[in-house]
């Protein structure tokens, strides 16, 4: 094809739906043979039309009359039935690499830093999610079967010709390649007007979404009208950018119209002379035009192929920028393990970490969790308090420093294993469309209902009000606040970690209730480590430690420090 096809990006996309065709070989074939099955009955029908003009009606051969007229029967319904077990077939394999290709930048992404999805849109990793690796499927699968198909045909019907007549032959092959020149020629335009449509349909699913996320506050500020106008003028960019891929495509199309239409002209006018002059026959002539016909499919198949490669550029390179994004831990450091004994020691010894290279949220931040302590982290909004929790689960990794649990780098160990011992329960917990349980049972997926509900009661939720089958949304409607916070909680009881964090848990609800929640894993998680991360130290209870973040740089507070949350509270 072109140089940009060894494209390294591009290359390694493409090289995602390898073992899939591999193992699908004989589905492969199979394809092929129904495919060029399909081909030859079809092509079987010019032929008999043939013998049916000059041996059977003009020799007067009625048994040749009716024997070609049954094969033209014939024919086409056993070339539906090879294109049935066609179409099938196919669909399993397409289904198949698709679905293959789906999972595994699913699961590149969900190795990625939570910062990579601060900076990239939800609509424009669905767009590549769904629309890109769609067309890449396409490619791998569908272009080269046309090609293989395409080739075959084109390459029978030409045979076919050259028997009929040579003369006529040349002819088509004359003016045959004229569709394939055409669409190599507006290649570029192809390319261009389909990278356009990707990023306007981008731009309106991602403000789409958006708004969903946002309806309730849309709904407060009476700002309906100011966003249906911008769902309009994105519709607009859209509709423009459609526009101008329908140009281009139409333009490639009337080039193949004419230039087949004028091809056929010359054939039959090529044929007429011939005839005219007693060179060949009328069964000959029919039988050659019917073929010359059948050559465009082909023809068109190839140069469809060419299209949809310059579409595939563009999806290509879309889903090479999602695997460029480095993992947030190198995978192959993953050599260690933790201890069997759960102490619950933590370290940070000198840890700096950027979000971007000209922002950095800790600058070489040390500090100590000793075992079974609770501890308090104090700090201004944006100071990256939450960074600790996410470095700590292995969600993102330092640019300089180490991380030591129980002794061992974090590093080196699993991320599975790792975040087995580490919970975290954030501010705006997450929970999937499901029951209660559902969301219970993602950090254990064999606890039963008793022990489900023992923890619900001990989160401090009454399991007949929040009951097991009780339907919990994505957006988190169907629960109160304080029911999102409890129930969080009692996920984080069934987890059983080793070390909880509890990320400015407290920082969105009454003061009653923070300090019912931290009582509650004070109580609950007693002799285990506990990092209570917020902007209020009222709010977090005696501890044994208090730690402040700021510039960077974490600072032990003084004695005094650790027991004012006990006063403030009496």
């Amino acid at each position: 094809m072109e140089r940009a096809f060894l494209d390294p990006g591009r290359r390694r996309v493409l090289a995602l739906a390898v073992p899939t065709l591999r193992r699908r070989r004989g589905t492969i074939l199979r394809i092929v043979a129904f495919s060029w099955g399909a081909s030859l009955l079809a092509m079987i029908q010019p032929w008999l039309s043939k013998v049916l003009v000059d041996e059977g009606a003009l020799a007067g051969d009625l048994r040749i009359l009716v024997a070609s007229c049954a094969g033209m029967l014939i024919a086409p319904l056993l070339g539906l039935l090879f294109e049935a077990a066609n179409r099938f077939v196919h669909l399993d394999l397409s289904s198949d690499v698709l679905f293959r290709l789906r999972e595994q930048v699913f699961a590149h992404l969900q190795s990625l830093s939570p910062n990579y999805f601060s900076r990239v849109g939800v609509g424009d990793l669905a767009g590549r999610f769904d629309g890109d690796l769609a067309e890449v499927q396409r490619f791998v699968v569908d272009a080269p079967l046309a090609l293989i198909g395409g080739l075959f045909n084109l390459l029978v019907l030409i045979g076919l010709m050259v028997w009929l007549s040579p003369l006529l032959a040349c002819v088509v092959l004359v003016t045959a390649p004229m569709p394939l020149a055409a669409t190599w020629a507006r290649r570029r335009g192809i390319e261009a007007a389909t990278r356009t449509v990707r990023e306007r349909a981008v731009k309106l699913s991602g403000y789409f979404l958006d708004s969903l996320r946002a309806v309730k506050h849309i709904q407060a500020t009476n700002h309906e009208t100011a966003r249906l106008d911008g769902l309009r003028a994105h519709h607009g960019d859209y509709h423009q950018a459609l526009r101008a891929s329908q140009q281009a495509g139409f333009l490639v199309g009337v080039w193949q119209r004419l230039s087949g239409t004028l091809g056929m002209a010359v054939v039959i006018g090529t044929g007429g002379w011939l005839l005219m002059h007693g060179e060949t026959s009328v069964g000959v002539l029919i039988a050659f035009v019917g073929f010359a016909a059948r050559a465009g499919g082909p023809i068109n198949t190839l140069a469809g192929v060419i299209a949809g490669w310059q579409r595939a550029r563009v999806s290509l390179a879309r889903v090479a920028e999602l695997l460029a994004a480095a993992p947030a831990r190198d995978p192959a450091r993953a050599s260690a393990h933790l201890p069997s004994r759960r102490d619950g020691h933590v370290e940070f010894r000198r840890v700096v970490y950027r979000h971007e290279p000209d922002i950095r949220v800790l600058r070489e931040a040390s500090f100590v969790l000793a075992p079974g302590s609770k501890t308090v982290l104090l700090g201004p909004s944006g100071a990256g308090k939450s960074t600790v929790a996410d470095l700590l689960r292995g969600l993102c990794a330092p640019e300089a420093g180490s991380i030591r649990v129980d002794g061992v780098d974090i590093a080196t160990v699993d991320t599975a294993e790792l975040r087995r011992r580490v919970a975290v329960v954030d501010q705006e917990p997450v929970f999937f469309p499901g029951t209660v349980a559902d969301n219970l049972r993602q950090v254990r997926p064999g606890a039963s209902a008793a022990e489900m509900s023992a923890a619900l009661l001990d989160a401090g939720l009454d399991p007949m009000q929040v009951a097991l089958d009780r339907p919990v949304g994505a957006a988190q409607y169907a629960l109160s606040r304080g029911e999102r916070m409890r129930l969080a909680l009692a996920r984080a009881i069934l987890h059983a970690p080793s070390i909880l964090v509890l990320d400015e848990t407290t920082s969105a609800v009454d003061r009653g209730l923070a300090l019912s929640i931290v009582a509650t894993v004070d109580r609950l998680f007693a002799g285990r480590t506990r990092l209570i991360i917020t902007h209020d130290r009222a709010l977090a209870g005696a501890a044994d430690a208090v730690l402040l973040l700021r510039d960077g740089v974490v600072v032990p507070q003084t004695t005094e420090w650790a027991h004012a949350g006990q006063d403030r509270n009496r």
